[in-house]
């Protein structure tokens, strides 16, 4: 699932909880600006204003790491932004990119996540991204993007350990209902992909209608059904044979009679068809449950120098 698309009774509900936000910052209420501005930005994530203007008051009130992280947050939305050359530097002047050497192998462990993620090498990934936890357990972005790769390796628990260790180390996180809403999802049952692989193989499109696909597992059914429908559709074929027969004296003699048969010359072809129907259903069913119970992923870089574990994420559908 990636970030839903605000309506557009959320953009307009957002732009008026910004303007009081600008306004209670003019007046030197932070605490009113943080709230209204923080409303804001939930309910419409993909305004890069809302970011910005939520980095300052941040950046006003001495929060720097929230600063920063909202800052990131709008270079993502708006990297060709005029404040874009503002921002960054910003951003270097309230936290200086870090000397620490277990902070910058704790980063370098992260590229390498994000690298073997992003190649599908979900098992190395989870290695680097627990390294990089390992350097700072109180990472919550490396916790995210540790609960992607598991999702990714069907592990349902610890993805939900992961999801909910990014909230508590970064509770005013602005994706907080979608990664609630994540948790949510993982905690309900999952589509079993062998019932999905076996239901597919006993009726076709079995395993679609498990998956909660009944158009597509009816199509296939019915494929399948008229297949076996043309195999089972018998020809009728009618034959001159000579019997031989004997009269009430003793006599034989013989007597030409005609004979009917029945001939299925498209079963075997019938049958082959309606199980390769089956079989690419099943296996179809199979792979679908799998994504459906991996979710969606989310790509992440770093900002600033080696050290800097800075980071903003994008997420996709």
């Amino acid at each position: 699932m990636g970030t839903k698309a605000p309506s557009d009774d959320d953009r307009r509900r957002a732009r008026d909880l910004a303007a009081r936000g600008q306004q209670a910052a003019i007046l030197g209420d932070s605490a009113a600006a943080l709230n209204s501005l923080r409303q804001a930005a939930t309910l419409d994530p993909t305004n890069a204003d809302f970011a910005y203007q939520l980095g300052r008051v941040y950046e006003q009130s001495k929060a720097g790491a929230n600063a920063a992280a909202e800052y990131c947050r709008f270079l993502v939305l708006a990297p060709n932004a005029l404040e874009a050359v503002e921002v960054r530097d910003r951003i270097l002047t309230i936290i200086p990119p870090r000397t620490d050497p277990t902070a910058a192998a704790a980063q370098r462990e992260f590229q390498a996540g994000i690298a073997a993620y992003n190649a599908g090498q979900f098992l190395q990934a989870d290695l680097h991204f627990s390294g990089a936890l390992k350097g700072d357990s109180t990472w919550a972005d490396a916790y995210y993007d540790r609960a992607l790769v598991r999702m990714a390796l069907s592990q349902r628990v610890n993805a939900m350990n992961d999801f909910e260790s990014y909230l508590r180390f970064k509770p005013e996180a602005t994706d907080r209902l979608q990664v609630v809403a994540r948790i949510d999802n993982l905690r309900r049952a999952q589509l079993s992909q062998g019932q999905a692989l076996v239901l597919g193989l006993v009726v076709p499109g079995g395993g679609q209608m498990y998956t909660r696909r009944p158009v597509r597992g009816a199509v296939l059914f019915g494929l399948a059904a008229a297949a076996l429908g043309v195999g089972a559709k018998g020809q009728t074929k009618t034959t001159l044979v000579e019997q031989t027969g004997t009269d009430p004296f003793g006599h034989q003699y013989t007597f030409t009679t005609t004979k009917t048969t029945t001939e299925h010359p498209y079963l075997a072809p019938g049958i082959a068809l309606a199980s390769g129907i089956a079989i690419v259903s099943a296996v179809e069913a199979f792979h679908y449950a799998a994504r459906v119970n991996a979710g969606s992923e989310r790509l992440s870089f770093s900002l600033g120098p080696a050290g800097d574990r800075l980071l903003a994420r994008i997420e996709i559908r």
